[in-house]
């Protein structure tokens, strides 16, 4: 059952876990043949090569970032912007399994390496997200959720919602509730586990795992239905982000 607690931003967690999170990631897509990376994913008109695609270039985009804060210069995470970034996913995507699969375990080491070169005051020092201006320690956070969230976008029975380490799911859950009553439209309210979040009336109540409840709040509607109860008729929520 969901219990809203502190979300609280673990620095330490998050570098220690995103190393896991990319083995297990590449473990499950270096079984994949050419053919089963061209099957789409979760995610609408992407196949798993644009999963995969998308993975790898996110990984660069953070290590530019930490590069960024280690030189004290200010740089794009993905230079030229989001045309850029989508063009250069598609490109990606086109791309045989073993060149994906070269992409991926070298984006992971390098993710690995920047991390490792920072340091409590180069993890404080802005840098430029596509959404704003953030400590560069959200790199960490943001890579550790890429690769969990994206894990299960490939839609395979060996990694699911229910794979999802329970540290992960404890650590982002609270965050992503916390910032749901700002996601719902004004006058709306939902029940969530326990909890209520939003103004007016409650329109619908979602009861669940922990890890159904997460997928739901980040848009995985249809991985997150089958473990929920749910009362009403849920609201759409804005695009994660």
């Amino acid at each position: 059952m969901c219990r809203v607690t502190s979300s609280t931003y673990d620095l330490p967690a998050a570098v220690a876990n995103v190393p896991l999170a990319q083995e297990r990631f590449f473990g499950t897509i270096a079984t994949l043949t050419d053919a089963e990376i061209r099957e789409p994913s979760v995610l609408p008109g992407w196949s798993r090569a644009h999963v995969i695609a998308h993975v790898s270039r996110q990984g660069a985009a953070m290590v530019r970032l930490v590069d960024g804060a280690l030189t004290h210069r200010s740089v794009e995470a993905y230079p030229g912007g989001p045309a850029v970034r989508d063009a250069e996913i598609e490109t990606g995507a086109q791309s045989d399994v073993n060149d994906l699969m070269d992409e991926v375990s070298e984006s992971n080491r390098e993710v690995v390496y920047a991390f490792a070169r920072m340091t409590a005051p180069t993890w404080g020092r802005q840098v430029l997200f596509p959404t704003g201006a953030y400590p560069a320690s959200r790199c960490a956070w943001a890579r550790w959720r890429e690769v969990e969230i994206h894990h299960v976008d490939l839609g395979l029975d060996v990694y699911t919602i229910e794979s999802w380490p329970e540290e992960f799911v404890g650590t982002h859950l609270p965050h992503e509730l916390a910032k749901l009553p700002a996601r719902l439209a004004p006058g709306v309210a939902v029940q969530v586990g326990e909890s209520r979040f939003g103004t007016g009336e409650i329109v619908a109540s979602l009861e669940g795992p922990d890890s159904a409840l997460l997928a739901w709040l980040l848009g995985r509607v249809g991985l997150a239905a089958p473990a929920l109860e749910i009362k009403g008729t849920p609201p759409e929520l804005p695009p994660w982000s």
